[in-house]
């Protein structure tokens, strides 16, 4: 059998073995050759190689570490997932900064809509264009329909109450839930407390630099507020 040179580097994950060096290489070779199905083939190797060393590793030398030297241990999990280990440049910011920038993102959200016109015209200016009509009211066979349909998975508003609970016991908050609707809509009075959102700002690209321009708003607002909105 003709001998084959298998060069191993010092920068060599540990699981790393001269029997996937040499499929690696093998790989490369059908590539550069155009030989698609054996690079293919290939290329399943390699991976099934490396998952399986990686598990032969971690059972061999890092599942003891746990209890013996957790610090080792975590390095050694770090390294399986390939984390970056470099994080000189990260700090932690200070509360004041942290309120600046909450500041500088909100003037950001709310700069599209900073030249409407806000004041409302007084009631006796418009008495005469209103109807002398009650506005319709939902029934209550309507609430527990929309509290079926609800999706358990969306993210909780700011007054904390999930959708699966909402769901769940749509029965017995059906009337509770009706007269906050109705009500509202008799008093002509929102809740205030259906009028605040949890914002979060997510970056557009990888290191935004623009707070004005790199950040969209995901805004998450109570399932009842919702709910008033759909009824």
């Amino acid at each position: 059998m003709p001998e084959v040179t298998i060069r191993m580097h010092t920068s060599d994950k540990p699981w790393i073995t001269p029997k996937i060096k040499a499929q690696i290489k093998a790989r490369q070779k059908a590539y550069c050759r155009g030989d698609k199905s054996k690079y293919d083939q290939l290329c399943k190797k390699v991976s099934k190689l490396i998952r399986n060393a990686k598990q032969s590793f971690y059972h061999t030398e890092g599942r003891d570490l746990r209890q013996k030297d957790p610090a080792k241990w975590y390095k050694t999990v770090y390294t399986l997932l390939g984390a970056e280990t470099n994080h000189n440049s990260l700090q932690t910011p200070s509360n004041e900064d942290l309120s600046k920038v909450a500041e500088n993102l909100q003037t950001a959200f709310t700069n599209p809509w900073k030249d409407i016109n806000v004041d409302l015209p007084d009631i006796n200016e418009v008495n005469h264009l209103l109807k002398d009509t009650s506005p319709p009211l939902p029934s209550l066979g309507q609430v527990p329909s929309c509290l079926k349909h609800l999706n358990p998975k969306k993210a909780t508003g700011i007054d904390k109450i999930p959708a699966w609970f909402l769901k769940h016991y749509c029965d017995d908050l059906t009337p509770v839930i009706h007269s906050i609707v109705t009500g509202s809509i008799t008093q002509s009075k929102y809740p205030t407390a259906y009028k605040h959102a949890i914002v979060t700002p997510v970056p557009k690209i990888h290191q935004p630099k623009d707070i004005n321009n790199d950040f969209r708003q995901i805004s998450v607002l109570p399932h009842l507020a919702k709910m008033i909105e759909k009824i």
